[in-house]
């Protein structure tokens, strides 16, 4: 069936991005890659799916944070030591460009047409291969790519807005450009990586899988979480976690206020610092296995850090039983 061009959105347009300037002669550079023509850099990310009010009053672009120092608390890294590197080595390696596989744009397909189409694509035998599609004409569009469940590696050039990636299943998707609110919500299984900014609730209900935000992102993020992994390379807002009960997020730079949850099992990781804390929580040293998963999350975040400059977020209670018994944690200890 041939393509139908799709009409106008009727939704209100996003409102651009709030911006800062760089720091003048501070910031560091990538080792050197060049990406294609068409890509976007970190330098020239889209700034037009994302609220004003979506990020931290402090929080800084994704091109203004100097690479290895994810923020001005954080201790100081080598800029080999804590990279986007691993983000996408294909995208950003042009000669990879002829193995996309599949190629759809976003503004000639409905959202229903570009959903059976990803699911349309075939599995190869090799399940280690899975193909390559990619996606253009992201402009914005609320609920985006919603309920993916294929086993395909999607790349999206372009800004996405509100739900974006909601209920993803199996997928591997990386974002070139920001996205709104609800990225990722009730997510199960695959990655997304995001290489920009993401607005509040990012990873809102997720029960598997791993969120990879590269930018920003706002207040909620975390919110109900009951599994999976969330890693957020620069500040997050308020209330990061909240009625989370499983799952492991990461904050790379600074936090809001009310950061942690009292009687939630989630594993909560920073490296910056908290406006505060809920009551019921404290900071506290990684365990060895603490550095164990944190260190495998930012593997698959496609992050090369070092686990030992975070410390945990944990509930007073559940520190105290663990302490009473020599590291393990008693079941009942909320």
């Amino acid at each position: 069936m041939p393509h139908v061009p799709k009409p106008p959105q009727s939704a209100k347009p996003p409102t651009p991005l709030r911006s800062a300037p760089a720091e003048s002669g501070s910031r560091e550079t990538l080792p050197n890659k060049t990406l294609p023509a068409d890509a976007q850099s970190a330098e020239s990310l889209p700034a037009d799916a994302l609220p004003v009010d979506a990020l931290p009053v402090d929080a800084l672009p994704v091109d203004a944070l100097p690479v290895g120092a994810l923020s001005d608390a954080a201790p100081q890294l080598d800029s080999t030591h804590d990279t986007m590197v691993g983000f996408d080595q294909e995208s950003v390696d042009s000669t990879n460009l002829p193995d996309i596989d599949h190629e759809f744009s976003m503004q000639e397909l409905f959202d229903a047409e570009l959903r059976e189409a990803i699911r349309s694509v075939p599995l190869p035998g090799d399940e280690e291969k899975l193909p390559r599609v990619e996606i253009l004409g992201a402009d914005g569009q609320h609920a985006a790519l919603m309920r993916i469940d294929h086993p395909v590696k999607l790349r999206v050039r372009g800004s996405l807005g509100d739900y974006a990636f909601a209920y993803n299943s199996q997928t591997v998707i990386k974002v070139f450009g920001n996205v709104g609110h609800g990225v990722a919500e009730g997510m199960s299984s695959g990655s997304i990586r995001v290489r920009g900014h993401a607005g509040h609730g990012a990873g809102t209900a997720m029960t598997g899988g791993t969120l990879g935000i590269y930018g920003s992102a706002g207040d909620r993020t975390g919110g109900a979480m009951r599994g999976g992994g969330l890693f957020v390379r620069g500040d997050v807002g308020n209330d990061v976690g909240l009625g989370a009960l499983a799952g492991t997020i990461v904050i790379g730079g600074d936090a809001g206020n009310n950061l942690g949850n009292p009687l939630s099992n989630v594993a909560v990781f920073i490296r910056g610092k908290a406006a505060s804390l809920t009551p019921g929580v404290t900071e506290a040293p990684l365990r060895k296995k603490q550095e164990v998963q944190l260190g495998l999350l930012l593997i698959s975040a496609g992050i090369r850090g070092d686990a030992t400059d975070f410390r945990r977020i944990v509930p007073i209670a559940k520190l105290a039983a663990e302490n009473a018994a020599r590291g393990e944690v008693v079941p009942n200890w909320r």
